[in-house]
């Protein structure tokens, strides 16, 4: 595994992890957060809403965004879809919930939080661990 993709797999802190209230209770890391991790691992990116989603009433639902990162002298380009849990009259803020949401998403596929869609059955973080402990043992012969 490459250095970087390495570390974007690796989970992230308990204390970064929240649980969303309501009866549907998930684990979740703020858009915040998210983005910290991303700006300390792979640095800025860029990223482009291909299309808003809008309902039979004309509000925003969600959105299809594009995203480009660095990673390991590669570039990777992702779409992904992101939703507006609770949409509100104002479209602007229900864009602004959707790309978010998309941009959570968009770091899941590169490994960031991807444990907390996995749970119990994330191994990426130990595979890395592994593969570390490979190349050190080759580095070293």
């Amino acid at each position: 595994m490459k250095t970087v993709l390495r570390d974007l797999v690796k989970r992230i802190p308990a204390s970064y992890i929240k649980t969303k209230p309501g009866g549907f209770q998930a684990d979740y890391v703020s858009h915040a957060d998210i983005q910290q991790i991303l700006l300390a691992k792979i640095g800025p990116c860029t990223q482009e809403v291909k299309e808003l989603i809008y309902n039979a009433d004309g509000v925003v639902q969600g959105c299809i965004l594009r995203v480009t990162y660095e990673i390991d002298g590669e570039r990777v380009i992702i779409e992904e879809a992101g939703d507006v849990e609770r949409p509100g009259a104002n479209n602007g803020s229900n864009a602004k919930n959707a790309v978010s949401d998309a941009i959570k998403r968009c770091a899941m596929r590169v490994g960031v939080g991807l444990h907390l869609w996995s749970q119990d059955n994330y191994v990426l973080d130990r595979l890395a661990q592994s593969d570390s402990a490979e190349q050190e043992e080759s580095d070293a012969e």
